[in-house]
């Protein structure tokens, strides 16, 4: 397995290649997460070439430490080089998204682009007019 992290403008550009294992990707993301705070920047375009495709939500650390490498403002795409890879990360997608995580699933690095450009949206499953912590009303 080889990454390569660098800033590119707005966003981290983060590709990895020839990913086989859950503890290749969990060495992977915890250096997006160390360049995301070094570089004081919250959206992320991740690359996966020539990579297993991995569908278990533990393998992108969605069922444990995942929690730990993101904030409410982060924003993160998938982009995979395999039709395989591409259906992996839709379904991470969904499981992600579930778990308020900001993640999107793209066959095409320029519609990644696109969507990380955006203005920002208030994170997930949020209220902008809840104040955080308090119970929302039914």
């Amino acid at each position: 397995m080889k990454y390569q992290i660098r800033l590119a403008g707005s966003y981290l550009a983060a590709e990895i290649f020839g990913r086989e294992t859950s503890y290749d990707m969990r060495e992977f993301l915890l250096a997006v997460k160390a360049a995301c705070l070094e570089h004081g920047c919250p959206r992320v375009l991740i690359s996966i070439r020539a990579s297993r495709p991995m569908f278990k939500a533990e393998d992108y650390g969605l069922k444990g430490y995942v929690n730990d490498l993101v904030t409410p403002s982060c924003r993160i795409a998938l982009v995979g080089d395999t039709s395989e890879l591409n259906f992996a990360h839709e379904y991470i997608e969904l499981v992600a998204r579930q778990q308020q995580v900001n993640v999107r699933s793209f066959r095409e690095q320029a519609s990644a682009l696109r969507w990380l450009a955006e203005e920002s949206q208030p994170p997930l499953g949020s209220d902008p007019f809840q104040p955080a912590g308090t119970p929302k009303l039914a």
